[in-house]
């Protein structure tokens, strides 16, 4: 989408942060933004990889999933301790071991930019594939002579693996994102069931709490790892042996299980008083570095295929300011224009001629504010659309014209932007939508 081409520069040039891929988590979305979400990876609804950067969100669906969850478990847990009993007991326990992982889990569905696989199918996932690897780890434990937990890194990883591949074997999963989706799904189910089950056998409120708060660093992230490298070197193709032994693979399935073996390791380093050894935050740290590294060259690769919808030049300067007020050249289009918010909430306005300008003074603009709308200048912001591609400059405005994520236009520079792009005038209350 066009308020993320900062990001998609920095994604060529592989320099994304972990600031750049939050940058729109407190920021507010419309109800339009999270259907578009939740509708994408069926059949018909799954973008094609030529529009996928168009249609693509930033994350940020995973922070509300995980503030309501929290929420909802501190209501449960109080009402237990007021008596509801076994009721709220169960809820508790199920929500809180598999909270705090499936909400790293959405934050890795948000990430697949090819938006390829529905949250149906993640959930499922989860669920048969966190059942999977824990029958295969009983079975490789069975076989298994070696005492000490963490030697669970020697049978937990490759049971994992061996689920992963089930789903992971599909040619249609040919993105390195498609992989650290499928792998962070896998691990979040065993992570959840796994944390179900030490509860149960201890009975101790204080396992589930450490687990659930330590989860971010663990079997999600570890499996994401080698997912995303698995589906890296496999590309298009079905999953073959030959790349179990790529290198790329192998060396983030050793990062997996080195980092699983350390955390299992019975070793200390400093304890944090209410929180956790040192030890857990510094494991938690080196598997995120390396999950960014993998996430970079997924986007980066994304980023590499062509596009057929007008998408922002990522190394060319943007047009200047002389050559937007000269007259045109192009074949000017017609196109369609969309209220989204305030007092044009709905309202469609076409443009045969494919220009439409936006501010107060009726004798020099098409869609007109009133007199005293704050913040709208006389001539606010103009939109063009000519041979396929639209543009949207701010005229000089008092207020700013700005994209949907914020970011403020230079005045005079046109903006190239895609259909769905959305913008305000000042105030989100003035929003836009190219339809």
């Amino acid at each position: 989408m066009p308020g993320n081409t900062t990001f998609f520069i920095k994604a060529a040039d592989k320099k994304i942060t972990w600031g750049d891929i939050f940058s729109t988590v407190f920021k507010s979305h419309s109800k339009e933004d999270l259907a578009r979400l939740f509708m994408a990876g069926t059949a018909l609804s799954t973008p094609h990889e030529s529009r996928m950067l168009s249609e693509w969100q930033k994350p940020w669906v995973f922070s509300r999933v995980g503030f309501a969850a929290l929420g909802f478990i501190l209501i449960m847990y109080v009402l237990y301790l007021f008596g509801a009993g076994i009721y709220m007991f169960i809820p508790t326990v199920f929500v809180g071991a598999t909270v705090i992982p499936l909400v790293v889990l959405i934050l890795l569905w948000e990430l697949n930019i090819p938006r390829n696989i529905p949250i149906y199918a993640v959930l499922g996932m989860f669920f048969i594939g966190g059942a999977l690897s824990l029958i295969f780890t009983l079975i490789f434990d069975g076989f298994s002579n070696m005492e000490g937990a963490q030697w669970a890194a020697i049978t937990e990883e490759p049971a994992k693996l061996l689920a992963l591949s089930i789903f992971l074997y599909k040619a249609k999963y040919k993105y390195t994102l498609n992989g650290i989706l499928i792998g962070g799904a896998i691990g979040c189910g065993f992570a959840a069931f796994e944390t179900m089950g030490y509860f149960l056998n201890f009975w101790s409120f204080d396992i589930l709490v450490l687990r659930g708060l330590l989860a971010p660093g663990g079997h999600v992230v570890w499996a994401a790892l080698y997912g995303g490298a698995l589906a890296m070197a496999k590309g298009s193709d079905n999953l073959k042996i030959k790349y179990f032994i790529s290198p790329v693979f192998l060396f983030y399935f050793a990062v997996a299980v080195g980092l699983h073996y350390l955390w299992n390791l019975d070793f200390r380093i400093y304890s944090i008083p209410v929180i956790v050894d040192v030890k857990f935050l510094i494991l938690i740290t080196v598997a995120w570095f390396f999950l960014l590294r993998i996430i970079k060259q997924g986007v980066n690769d994304c980023v590499k295929i062509p596009q057929s919808e007008p998408q922002p030049d990522l190394h060319s300067p943007p047009v200047s300011a002389d050559a937007a007020s000269a007259p045109s050249q192009l074949t000017p289009q017609s196109m369609t224009l969309r209220g989204v918010a305030g007092i044009y909430s709905g309202t469609d306005f076409p443009a045969l001629q494919g220009r439409l300008v936006i501010g107060r003074d009726a004798k020099q603009v098409n869609i007109v504010f009133p007199p005293d709308a704050r913040g709208i200048s006389s001539v606010h912001c103009e939109v063009r659309f000519e041979n396929g591609i639209y543009a949207l400059i701010d005229r000089n405005s008092s207020n700013g014209t700005f994209l949907a994520d914020g970011t403020k236009l230079s005045p005079g520079q046109p903006y190239t932007i895609t259909q769905k792009s959305r913008f305000y005038l000042a105030a989100k209350e003035n929003m836009f939508e190219i339809v």
